[in-house]
This record gives C-alpha cells, sequence and structure tokens, in this order.
C-alpha cells in the first residue's frame, strides 16, 4: 500500500512559510545562521550549480531562500529599493542579536528600546534590503497600561524629534 502523504506537508512547514528571494543564497543564509541563529536544513544547487534554494530554520518555523531572477520577475529587496515587508523575530536578547547582525553586515534602523507592548525591540535592514524587527518579550502590560505607556511613548519621541530639529 502506497505511504499516506500529508497534503499540508505539516512535518517539515507551518501554515505559512515566509520565500525571501536574495542576490545570494549561500551568503545570505550564512547571514541569517550566523546573525539570527537559524540552522541550515538544506541548500539545493540548480543545474548551473549554484545555490537555487535554501531552507533555513528555528523553531519550527522555516525560511525559504531563492535567488534573484528577472525571467521570472523575482528581486531581493535591496534591488527593488526597499523591503516590502518587516519580519517580526523573537530571541533570548534583542541587543547581542541586533549588535551581531550589525557586526556582519546589516544596517541598524532603530536602536534597541524598550516599546509600550512590552518586548524590547530594535530594527536592522539585512544586506539583501529585507527589514527585521528583533525583540525579546520583556513584559505583559494590560490593555490599559498599553495605552498609557503608548502615549508617553509617542510624547517622549515626538520631544526627541523636536530638540534635534531645533539643534540643527
Amino acid at each position: 500500500m502506497p505511504k499516506k502523504i500529508d497534503p499540508l506537508n505539516k512535518k517539515q512547514y507551518g501554515a505559512l512559510t515566509p520565500m525571501l528571494t536574495v542576490a545570494d543564497v549561500k551568503a545570505a543564509a550564512n547571514f541569517y545562521q550566523k546573525a539570527f541563529g537559524f540552522a541550515k536544513r538544506g541548500i539545493m544547487n540548480g543545474p548551473d550549480g549554484k545555490p537555487m534554494h535554501a531552507e533555513l530554520a528555528l523553531r519550527g518555523m522555516t525560511l525559504m531562500l531563492g535567488p534573484e531572477s528577472p525571467q521570472m520577475g523575482t528581486r531581493s529587496a535591496k534591488t527593488a529599493g526597499a523591503s516590502p515587508t518587516t519580519l517580526y523575530l523573537l530571541t533570548e536578547n534583542v541587543d547581542k542579536v541586533v549588535a551581531t547582525a550589525v557586526k556582519l553586515g546589516a544596517t541598524p534602523q532603530m536602536p534597541v528600546t524598550d516599546m509600550f507592548w512590552g518586548d524590547r525591540c530594535g530594527s536592522v535592514v539585512d544586506p539583501d534590503g529585507y527589514a527585521w524587527w528583533v525583540a525579546t518579550h520583556k513584559a505583559e502590560p494590560t490593555p490599559q497600561e498599553m495605552k498609557k505607556a503608548m502615549k508617553e511613548q509617542a510624547r517622549a519621541q515626538q520631544a526627541a524629534a523636536a530638540a534635534s530639529g531645533s539643534s540643527s
């Protein structure tokens, strides 16, 4: 009797698997492993011997990578000129992960900051142009506490923007 195949392939994938188009599959896979802690599931080479697909895993989640291909209409965020999406990555130590990502070539976008919803976050753009918010969950504020902290954070950001604008 033939083996029953799971049409959703739940052993390998969740309901949604991000697939990023990158300039260099192998370099991107190495960056994501070193900067964000992904494990390499595999890299497949195409007929020309160049990597054409990679799969990385992190805490039960899969990230696929594929090369830019003008004939297929795929371009990396860097080639497109901006990241059309932001990836939100929860880590045990956001400060360390953001510093490592920057050391490995990511561009810092937002310094690591305690956010009103209870996460400590920083954001970077990776070498292929994708935006990443890296976070560590630190607190579980109530909706009322979040609302109050959001107002306070917005006021502080406005004050900082005004101060930097007036000093130029």
